[in-house]
């Protein structure tokens, strides 16, 4: 999925990254309103949050307590209303992050040092092994069982890599040069036709076959991927927006909510629905948000009237997972689905 040079992609900037203001409405993606789900916690934790689904509704996430050092963090699996610990690699500390439609999930884990991180794969039946470089961590896996991610060189900082049947490669930007601070490409997503969305530097990337190509502005993260290679881009400079990068270079802006300052596009499916989180007051309010087709923008709803969200993935059926705050001001991993 990788190697080869890198065309920079020019996007009227002006035109394709302006988006609009728009007040938030329920979204019509849902047969009907959007019913939220609070999948709870493992036992002895406080806080817990969502990170991916497949197509199956099988999710994926993370249940915490704590901060800092002392924090304890352990992944979960819930499928069909149970919810699961998926072990860890003899560390403290463990994260899920993406999940297949065979089920098998990535994240990173602590080693019994509860200091060095390795890069995991959970397979059902099989439990939890090490994968990629030492000091790694897998963000995304995709149905071939390819998983990516990045790893911190000692020399070098953060380096993305792909791993396949125990072989890892590093993943870059061919076309930096010999400056590997240039070269760098870290993934965030990979779809199942290989294509890896991430980030090199400051801006928004796709690699296709070993070429890289950057979203045409500085100054921007890529969010989601779908099976057609478009990706969910937030610029933070000049201006804050988002949009839709899609696989033949067209752009498509993401509306943001009235009221918000900015908004984070996190996840998009096959449709080209979108969701993610809008922001207001410098991140100190977020509600969860999802974006149809045209990007028209439309929200979630929260476990408690006025309470903080916001969404992370979103699945082919328009399942959508994420967080929510309880009264409390705890947080919870939630799933929204009609």
């Amino acid at each position: 999925m990788k190697a080869d040079r890198r065309q920079i992609l020019t996007i009227g900037v002006s035109a394709a990254i302006a988006a609009a203001t728009a007040p938030l409405v329920s979204s019509p993606a849902f047969a009907a309103a959007p019913q939220i789900t609070d999948l709870g916690l493992l036992p002895g934790t406080t806080d817990s949050v969502a990170t991916d689904l497949n197509e199956h509704g099988v999710v994926v996430g993370n249940s915490t307590i704590g901060s800092g050092p002392t924090q304890v963090a352990r992944a979960f699996r819930w499928k069909n209303g149970v919810l699961s610990d998926l072990g860890s690699l003899g560390g403290q500390k463990v994260s899920a992050i993406g999940i297949n439609n065979n089920g098998w999930i990535v994240g990173s884990s602590t080693l019994a040092d509860n200091t060095t991180y390795r890069a995991f794969l959970w397979r059902p039946g099989l439990g939890m092994v090490p994968v990629g470089p030492v000091d790694g961590f897998a963000n995304d896996i995709n149905d071939a069982g390819v998983v990516v991610g990045h790893y911190y060189d000692q020399e070098f900082g953060r380096r993305g890599f792909r791993w396949e049947n125990g072989v890892t490669t590093v993943v870059e930007y061919a076309a930096g040069g010999t400056d590997l601070e240039w070269r760098k490409f870290l993934p965030t997503q990979i779809n199942n036709n290989g294509v890896i969305t991430g980030d090199n530097r400051d801006q928004a990337a796709r690699w296709v076959n070993g070429t890289v190509t950057i979203a045409g502005t500085g100054g921007a993260w890529s969010g989601g991927i779908n099976a057609a290679g478009d990706v969910t881009v937030t610029t933070y400079s000049p201006t804050e927006s988002a949009f839709v990068w899609k696989a033949d270079g067209a752009t498509r802006p993401l509306q943001v909510p009235a009221g918000a300052d900015r908004v984070w596009p996190t996840g998009i499916n096959a449709d080209g629905d979108a969701v993610g989180s809008a922001n207001t007051g410098n991140n100190n309010i977020m509600r969860a948000v999802y974006w149809s087709e045209t990007g028209v923008v439309h929200s979630l709803p929260s476990l408690v009237p006025g309470g903080q969200a916001g969404a992370t993935r979103v699945n082919n059926s328009s399942q959508v997972v994420g967080w929510a705050h309880l009264a409390d001001g705890t947080t919870r991993a939630v799933l929204w689905k009609s």
